[in-house]
């Protein structure tokens, strides 16, 4: 296809989907916020196991949606070399990039609340309230299916123009969109890296809620089910983390990123859960659970300020970075 073609093409795709999307997106906001109200009333009690679930349902559906999009914009994208016209690859762009990642984290929030069984009653209004929150400002903040994949579909179609130009302006798109797609978006680092980060997140965020529990109803037993958690969380962001030193050193050449502010705040996470995990062997201690407590809290606000990083703080690891990631650059 031309390049003309191939840009009527993903905004039909684009037009299609945000036609789906967009009352599923209402749907999703207005049922976050019932789902929040269902884990504050006492009288709601008996439905918050199914209001959840339901809501998980719903998450699935749009994430199917989303899984649509990305196959097609997987099957439109393609990077061509315009000394031969041939086609070098096809541009796999991940489900947990750019606006869709507080989705994803509400999903896996969501998923593990329907699959957690012990203290389930007790825990189950604040694991609702933390997947409303995120589920909301996923629908209503990332809008992945009104407005899907800002950063790449203006880096696509920038490269797109510069194909259409000829000459040195399309070498220097295709040199771009080809270092974005291999040290980027098709690398297997973007398909295992943020996958695992996400599970650790959402195991994170289940922990915290048995944290508040026995910061307020000082039961030893939420604290046990707040290490559980934690510690399953901590073998995927341990992995995950390890995977992103190689994932750098081949993709950020010549680039101070260990400065990155998001790098050193996921070091400063990581710290922080291991001396959580750590300081738990002298829990018996006298008072050591409010020393555990204090550092299940604060590595939980670490973790949503290491979020938020790769949108306000910058360096290669933020948000505007993460579209020109390529050895030569975006043209």
């Amino acid at each position: 296809m031309t390049p003309q073609q191939t840009y009527s093409s993903i905004q039909s795709v684009l037009a299609t989907t945000a036609k789906i999307g967009y009352p599923l997106q209402i749907v999703i906001a207005a049922c976050a916020l019932l789902l929040a109200l269902c884990a504050v009333l006492p009288s709601a009690a008996r439905l918050r196991g199914r209001a959840l679930a339901a809501m998980t349902v719903l998450l699935i559906a749009g994430e199917g949606v989303l899984v649509w999009l990305h196959w097609r914009l997987w099957q439109l994208a393609t990077v061509v070399d315009p000394s031969t016209g041939r086609t070098v690859t096809h541009v796999a762009v991940s489900m947990w990039v750019e606006s869709e990642k507080l989705y994803v984290w509400a999903l896996i929030v969501a998923l593990f609340g329907v699959a957690m069984r012990r203290q389930r009653e007790e825990l189950l209004p604040g694991v609702m309230i933390a997947v409303a929150a995120l589920a909301a400002g996923g629908a209503l903040i990332g809008q992945p299916f009104t407005n899907p994949l800002p950063g790449f579909i203006a880096q696509y179609y920038g490269y797109l123009q510069a194909t259409s130009m000829g000459g040195v302006a399309a070498q220097q798109g295709f040199e771009g969109m080809s270092g974005a797609a291999t040290y980027y978006y098709n690398t297997w680092f973007m398909w295992v890296h943020p996958p695992l980060l996400f599970i650790a997140y959402g195991a994170f965020t289940i922990s915290f809620v048995a944290t508040l529990k026995m910061i307020v109803e000082r039961r030893s037993t939420f604290e046990t089910t707040a290490y559980r958690w934690a510690r399953l969380g901590y073998l995927p962001i341990t992995i995950g983390m390890l995977l992103g030193f190689p994932w750098a050193l081949m993709s950020w050449q010549g680039q101070a990123w260990w400065w990155s502010g998001k790098v050193n705040m996921s070091i400063m996470m990581w710290m922080l859960y291991t001396a959580y995990l750590h300081a738990r062997l002298y829990l018996r201690r006298n008072s050591m659970w409010k020393t555990v407590a204090a550092l299940a809290v604060l590595s939980f606000l670490i973790l949503l300020l290491t979020y938020l990083a790769t949108y306000v703080v910058p360096g290669a690891h933020s948000y505007a970075a993460a579209a020109t990631l390529s050895l030569g650059g975006v043209a």
